[in-house]
């Protein structure tokens, strides 16, 4: 059953990634808590890691299409290196539920801003 619902899980995280261009935690994380009964910690990291081949695939089909600026993608990556290491070196110094509430109010604030433009 653990297998179908990983990817089950997968599975919708890379149609709504690949759909609304998101790396598909927003549906991981809180399915690899609830779902799978892994720790906050481990599903954020897990979801990082599943990012990577998903996002390849996805960027292969928008530059196909001519959707993708390669410069502006690669600022931006040099950018998220450097965060992405900043970041991840804090999360095992926040508690479980600090992160869960973080990971909520972001995406609620996202929600919001995105339902409102």
């Amino acid at each position: 059953m653990a297998l179908f619902k990983t990817l089950a899980l997968g599975f919708a995280a890379g149609v709504v990634g690949g759909l609304i261009g998101i790396g598909g935690a927003i549906i991981m994380v809180p399915g690899m808590v609830y779902g799978l009964g892994l720790s906050q910690h481990m599903a954020n990291a897990t979801s990082l890691a599943v990012i990577i081949p998903g996002a390849v695939i996805s960027s292969a089909v928008y530059f196909s299409f001519g959707q993708l600026d390669i410069t502006l993608a690669a600022l931006f990556a040099a950018g998220g290196m450097a965060g992405s290491f900043i970041g991840s070196s804090l999360m095992p110094k926040i508690k479980p539920q600090i992160l869960r509430r973080i990971y909520a109010v972001l995406a609620l604030a996202i929600a919001i801003r995105m339902g409102v433009s």
